[in-house]
C-alpha cells in the first residue's frame, strides 16, 4: 500500500466514510490513464447548477480581474504560479509544489483526490460582493475539466507554459464549481491562448468550452450574471 493511499484512508476514517476509501477502478498500465478512489460520493449531480455555480462564478471573475491588476508586465507572465496564488494544504502539506526554479511547473497531490474540499478553500479568500457584468464574454470563458483522467504525459503543462499542472488540471484560482464528472473553471481572456494550446495537445478530451459544449447554459449565464449577484 502506498504511503498517499494510506494518507487518503486515513483521511476518511478521519471524517467517518471509510466506505469511498476501498471504491477503486482497475488503472490502464498501457496508457498509465488514472482513476482510482471515488471521492465523487460526495459531488453534484452532473447537469445540477445551484446558484452557487453563479455566484462563486461572479467572486472567481472578480477574484482573478484583481490579481490580473496586479501584472505590471504581461509580456512576462510566470502562468505556473500567476494563478495560484492559493495553495490550501492537502493532508498536511501544500497541494502544489515546486521545484524550486524561477519557471517550474506545479505539481499537485498524486490523483485521486478530493476536488471539494480544495475548491471550499479556495473560495474563502475570494470576498463576496455585489457583482453584475454587462456581457462575462468580454472578460473570459468557463472550461468543463473532467477530473481525475490524465495520462501525466506532460504535453499539456509544457504547451501551456505550466498554466496547467503536471495533471493537466487548469490553475486553482479559476475553480468555482464541481460536479461527479466536471471541474468548472473561469479562464480570463489574458490566459485563453494558453489553455487553448494544452486543449489541443490533450487527448482525452478531458476539457470542453462550454460555449460550445452547453450553448444554451452559456446563455443562461451570460444573461444571469448581468443581474446583481451577491
Amino acid at each position: 500500500m502506498t504511503n498517499i493511499l494510506k494518507k487518503i484512508i486515513s483521511y476518511f476514517t478521519q471524517i467517518d466514510k471509510q466506505e469511498t476509501a476501498s471504491d477503486y477502478i482497475e488503472v490502464d498500465s498501457s496508457t498509465q490513464l488514472t482513476r482510482a478512489i471515488d471521492f465523487s460520493y460526495f459531488y453534484r449531480p452532473d447537469n445540477l447548477f445551484t446558484d452557487e455555480f453563479y455566484s462563486n462564478l461572479a467572486r472567481t471573475i472578480n477574484w482573478t480581474e484583481k490579481i490580473i491588476d496586479t501584472i505590471k508586465d504581461k509580456t512576462e507572465i510566470n502562468f505556473s504560479t500567476i494563478l495560484r496564488l492559493t495553495n490550501p494544504n492537502y493532508i498536511n502539506q501544500p497541494f502544489y509544489s515546486y521545484d524550486g526554479t524561477s519557471y517550474s511547473f506545479a505539481a499537485t497531490s498524486e490523483i485521486p483526490f478530493d476536488y471539494r474540499i480544495l475548491l471550499e478553500e479556495a473560495m474563502k479568500t475570494r470576498k463576496i460582493e455585489e457583482s453584475r457584468f454587462e456581457d462575462i464574454n468580454q472578460l473570459g470563458q468557463i472550461i468543463e475539466f473532467e477530473i481525475d483522467l490524465t495520462t501525466h504525459d506532460g504535453a499539456p503543462c509544457a504547451e501551456s507554459y505550466g498554466f496547467v499542472d503536471e495533471s493537466d488540471i487548469p490553475p486553482i484560482d479559476c475553480w468555482f464549481y464541481l460536479t461527479k464528472t466536471y471541474l468548472y473553471c473561469w479562464i480570463p481572456s489574458l490566459f485563453i491562448e494558453p489553455m487553448q494550446r494544452a486543449i489541443d495537445v490533450e487527448i482525452f478530451d478531458s476539457y470542453r468550452w462550454l460555449k460550445d459544449s452547453n450553448p444554451d447554459l452559456q446563455r443562461q449565464i451570460v444573461e444571469r450574471l448581468k443581474c446583481k449577484i451577491e
